[in-house]
Parts: structure tokens; C-alpha cells; sequence
């Protein structure tokens, strides 16, 4: 074990020869102007701490086993949470939090999640290693050879994906003849077709269910056969999208006073080491230093700003400017990834009960493939999926 070494600040080195006097003991002696710092060991220390109040003496440093003990009462609830985390997050990370069965046959996912249940394979359950996994996979495999043709499960961090294909026995292709049609009213941008016959061509305007790649296969205007038709549609498309603005909005302003700190993030909880300052606006920016992958658990570099709210009214011109932005994300929210917007243009702009009311139109190009299934006698029933 370490010896334990106090280094105490002696405000006014006078005192010194009546503390030699009371047969205190001192390692070392450093001088500084008209203070001495005094290195004693654990036994003198307990001799000179009841002379603290009297000399003007305090606790400079420590050295040893006692430091490690100091800071960690100082500090406990902050090292047992950190302590309490790791070893949370070491049996979290062992801990299955998700299993998802990658199959649209609910009686075959069904299945699966039985058999997995009875391998304790299951939600909030441990995890199994390799060898336990692909036991479980041969065994349902070897049990259900005629409803399963392939199996495969797959560990990504705690959750588990498994992967199944079905054994069927194939059904009559022509269930599965189709047209594809238009989604909506557009002119046609591009089309890019696998199987069928093209019928529209680009910078035709179609209206919702036109077709534009048809199954029939068509020569000398008779039926020649049919296909399943596949492809993809792309097309021009147009909104108008209304948002509303009230008169007056709240602003943050920041009065520069700032701070830093170390924090961890837990379980949606965050702890803030050496204590947190209360301002009562305040706006936090973090700087990951640590974070997991498997769990919700990281340590930052967090800096505090003290802010101040204020409130703002909206000319006409920074409303436009900021109706068009919130449309433009409104808009881009309900349309699938690979659309873009082509064109925006303000429509109107107005007030209406207390708030500013801005439309805007968009012209767009995305994905506007249907697709229309072709009855056995070979007339269309009308509907689309």
C-alpha cells in the first residue's frame, strides 16, 4: 500500500517552530514568500489537524492511497454511475433486444418464432453464440424440410435478423400478368421498362391509371400474347402546398456567457461531471468523444451557452422566405427519396385569422409507377396495387 503524504499551506510561517514544538514530525519543509507548505505523513497529520483553525492551516495536496479516496468521495456519485453504466452496458450488449423475421407468410413467421422460442431465442433473453445459433438453424431446417427452403440468421449487435425463403411450389404465371400505369396526372420524364410493351413515350401528359407499358403483347393490332410488365415511370408532377406562420416568433439570443463540461449520456439519462452551472435559458452543444454502436451510451465534451428569448415579427418578406422553406420540407417529407423538386413559385400570400398564410406551388419529377392486373379473359378489372 502507498504511504499516504499530506501537503499542508502554512499561511504565516511564524507559527512554524511552535508546531516543531509540539513534536510534529515533518518530511519536508518548502518555503514561499511568508508561506510554508509541510509535507507530513499520515500520523503527524492526525497531531496537526486539530491546529488547522488555530495557524490558519489547510490541505494543499495529497499523495497515496488517501488522494484516490478524497476524490472519490468527492466525486462517488458520479464514478458509481459511470461504474453502474459499464457494467450495464457490458450486459446489455449480451442481451437480445429485436428479432425480425424477414418473411411476408405469416404462418411461416409464426413458425419460426415458435421454434426460436423454444431455444429461448427470443426478446430480453441473452444472446447465443455461434456454435448455439447454427444448432438452431439445422433444427428447423431438418424439422420443416417441405415449408422451408432456406434459413439464416444473422447477429447485428443485439438484434437479430432472420432470413427465410419458402418452399413453394410455382403458381400458374399468368396470376401475375399486369400493366403498368400511371400513379397520378404527369407528363412522362423517363421510362424505363424490363417486360412489356411501351406504349406512351416521354413528354406525353398521362392521367392517373393510363397505361404506359402494357402486358399485351400486341401485333397487327391483335393480342399476341401476355407478360408481366415491369418498369419504372418517371414523371413531372405539381403541388401547391399551404403553410401557415403566426405574426410573431420567439428568437434566441445569446448573452456569451458559456461553460464546459464533461457529460455521459445513458439510457436517455445524462450525468454531468464536477456539477452543472443553472442558467435558466441555456442551449447545449455536444462533442462526442466516446460512443457505442450497440447501446445508447456516449461521453461528450458538452459546452453550455446561456441564451435569452426574444420575440420577432415577420415582415412580409421574411415571411415568403421562410413559407417556401417550410413548404419545400413539408412537401419533400411526403415524396419518396429519389424525388426532386424541379421548380418552386410563391402563389399567394395573405393573413387570415391572426396568421400569414403562404401557398407555393412545385413542379416535381418522381416516381409515378402502378401497376394494373390483367384478368385471366384478358379484359382489365380497373383496379391498381
Amino acid at each position: 500500500m502507498f504511504k499516504t503524504i499530506y501537503v499542508l499551506k502554512l499561511n504565516n510561517r511564524k507559527y512554524l517552530e511552535r508546531l516543531i514544538k509540539y513534536h510534529i514530525h515533518f518530511i519536508k519543509i518548502k518555503y514561499q514568500h511568508n508561506v510554508c507548505f509541510l509535507y507530513v505523513d499520515d500520523d503527524n497529520f492526525k497531531k496537526i489537524s486539530k491546529y488547522f483553525k488555530i495557524y490558519d492551516i489547510t490541505i494543499y495536496k495529497v499523495f497515496g492511497f488517501k488522494k484516490y479516496q478524497l476524490l472519490f468521495k468527492k466525486y462517488n456519485v458520479y464514478i458509481i454511475s459511470i461504474i453502474i453504466g459499464l457494467i450495464e452496458l457490458f450486459i446489455l450488449t449480451n442481451i437480445t433486444f429485436n428479432i425480425k423475421i424477414m418473411t411476408n407468410n405469416k404462418d411461416i413467421e409464426k413458425l419460426i418464432q415458435n421454434e426460436l422460442g423454444k431455444f429461448h431465442l427470443k426478446k430480453y433473453y441473452f444472446v447465443k453464440n455461434y456454435g448455439e445459433k447454427e444448432q438452431i438453424k439445422e433444427h428447423i431446417l431438418n424439422n420443416y424440410k417441405n415449408k422451408i427452403e432456406w434459413l439464416e440468421i444473422d447477429r447485428v449487435g443485439c438484434n437479430y435478423y432472420v432470413r427465410v425463403l419458402e418452399r413453394i411450389i410455382n403458381k400458374n404465371e399468368q396470376d401475375n400478368y399486369q400493366h403498368v400505369v400511371s400513379k397520378k396526372n404527369a407528363i412522362i420524364k423517363e421510362i424505363k421498362a424490363s417486360s412489356g410493351q411501351i406504349i406512351r413515350k416521354v413528354d406525353d401528359y398521362v392521367n392517373k391509371g393510363d397505361i404506359i407499358i402494357s402486358g399485351n403483347i400486341i401485333k397487327n393490332d391483335e393480342i399476341k400474347g401476355r407478360v408481366k410488365a415491369l418498369g419504372t415511370i418517371y414523371g413531372e408532377t405539381w403541388y401547391n402546398v399551404k403553410v401557415e406562420l403566426p405574426h410573431a416568433y420567439l428568437t434566441t439570443l445569446y448573452t456569451g456567457n458559456s461553460y464546459n463540461r464533461i457529460t455521459i449520456d445513458f439510457l436517455s439519462k445524462r450525468f454531468f461531471l464536477f456539477g452543472k452551472k443553472k442558467y435558466e435559458n441555456e442551449e447545449i452543444i455536444d462533442n462526442v468523444l466516446l460512443k457505442s454502436k450497440l447501446l445508447p451510451f456516449s461521453i461528450n465534451k458538452t459546452k453550455i451557452l446561456e441564451t435569452k428569448k426574444g420575440v420577432s415579427i415577420y415582415t412580409y418578406q421574411e415571411a415568403e422566405e421562410k413559407g417556401i422553406i417550410l413548404a419545400r420540407e413539408k412537401l419533400m417529407d411526403s415524396l419518396a427519396p429519389d424525388s426532386k423538386i424541379l421548380f418552386q413559385k410563391k402563389l399567394k400570400l395573405y393573413e387570415e385569422n391572426s396568421k400569414i398564410i403562404v401557398v407555393v406551388f412545385f413542379k416535381v419529377y418522381e416516381d409515378i409507377t402502378d401497376y394494373e392486373k390483367i384478368v385471366k379473359d384478358g379484359e382489365e378489372n380497373g383496379s391498381t396495387f
